[in-house]
């Protein structure tokens, strides 16, 4: 076993050297940190057990020497700049990629940002009309993507008012509503969505309201959220108010039998346990209701008071599930209806009911696109949202 020592001022240097001369095969007995450089000390050759014990650093050897084809890419290997001189050994180690990846990250991040922001500098001055109009989008509480979508084909030689009815137009096209469908035609009804968006109430108010018109005798409840505490309990208590039939079963597996059980009933809500949009169990249990021999119809909660990320987080969850439609929540509680507008037309959800308020069975409207805007328009003048050129970049982003 031949013993040889290379010299180099870097790893990356000092390994090409290794490569060149020795080839892939050579076996790196110890590496360090020298005055100018670095030190690598190699062998070639049958192994030698008494040279391995003499330069192999004690505490390493089970993972030293290795042959170079073997090591790992030098980028890893790199020695970081802020090291103290030692004559120590020098050993490459987990937490120092890792440390290298977040530096590299954090980097990616920096120039991502520089480079949205010089791309927005540059829309704005190219598109002085649409920049304008993404502005006030934005003002609306839009998402920056969407708006930029929504302003990229206004003609730049329109008046600012005729592009901005053009905007709204294309925006207000781009939100179906379904017309009252779960009060005029009945049928067995899902409500999912995120923990605390409102769901129970929703249902409260929507078989509240089906009672009156039609008789307390056609409608029913059944509460499947065993996680929450006094879940069932609430929808029990208001069925004994109204004279509702609320069921409590364990899981969507027991559904079955308990539809079964309802068959003569016009109007069947299901309230669904909330779910955290990353849990699998949320999809398995779109996708139970969608096999069960009963047809459910499945409509997506969002509450309108949640920020547009978050909302976009959900509408991904449930991505190419088979969605009735979806439900607003909490516009009293909203800040600017932008971002759920955003969501459900970035999810190309159509909007069933609208609500604003714990009254039941008040507070609850069959959702139009007239309706939406008018509150969101309303909003955005009373409270709008900061017009941030760093929010606005994100339109920009790579």
């Amino acid at each position: 076993m031949k013993v040889k020592r290379y010299f180099a001022a870097n790893m990356r240097s000092a390994l090409e050297q290794v490569r060149q001369e020795q080839g892939p095969d050579v076996v790196i007995l110890s590496n360090r940190k020298v005055d100018g450089g670095i030190e690598i000390l190699t062998a070639i050759g049958e192994p030698d057990a008494e040279l391995i014990e003499r330069f192999t650093p004690r505490g390493t050897r089970e993972r030293a020497p290795q042959p170079l084809s073997e090591a790992p890419p030098m980028a890893a290997a790199a020695v970081p700049p802020a090291a103290p001189a030692s004559t120590d050994p020098l050993w490459t180690s987990q937490e120092t990629v890792i440390q290298m990846q977040r530096e590299i990250g954090a980097i990616k991040s920096l120039l991502e940002q520089q480079l949205s922001g010089f791309a927005w500098h540059e829309f704005s001055n190219r598109s002085p009309l649409q920049a304008r109009l993404l502005r006030v989008l934005t003002q609306l509480g839009i998402a920056p993507a969407l708006g930029r979508n929504l302003v990229s084909t206004v003609d730049e030689r329109r008046e600012f008012a005729a592009a901005w009815r053009q905007v709204l137009a294309t925006m207000q096209a781009r939100v179906p509503c379904l017309d009252d469908p779960i009060l005029r035609f009945g049928g067995h009804i899902a409500l999912c969505g995120a923990t605390g968006v409102g769901k129970t109430t929703l249902a409260s108010k929507l078989a509240a309201r089906y009672a009156l018109a039609r008789g307390s005798d056609k409608v029913a409840l059944i509460s499947t959220d065993d996680q929450r505490l006094g879940a069932h309990q609430q929808l029990r208590t208001f069925g004994r108010l109204v004279g509702i039939t609320v069921l409590s079963v364990r899981g969507v597996d027991e559904l079955p039998d308990t539809l079964a059980e309802l068959r003569d009933r016009e109007l069947v809500l299901i309230d669904l346990p909330g779910f955290a949009p990353s849990d699998p169990a949320f999809r398995r249990t779109l996708a139970t209701l969608s096999g069960l021999p009963s047809r459910v119809q499945t409509y997506l909660t969002l509450s309108a008071s949640t920020d547009f990320h978050a909302l976009e987080r959900v509408v991904h969850a449930v991505d190419g599930l088979p969605l009735a439609g979806c439900c607003l929540t909490k516009l009293d509680e909203a800040a600017s209806l932008g971002p759920a507008l955003s969501a459900v037309i970035t999810a190309r959800l159509p909007v069933a009911y609208v609500t604003a308020g714990q009254q039941v069975p008040d507070d609850l409207d069959a959702a139009t696109s007239a309706l939406l805007f008018e509150q969101m328009l309303s909003m955005g003048k009373t409270r709008p949202v900061p017009a941030e050129s760093a929010f606005i970049e994100q339109a920009f982003a790579l």
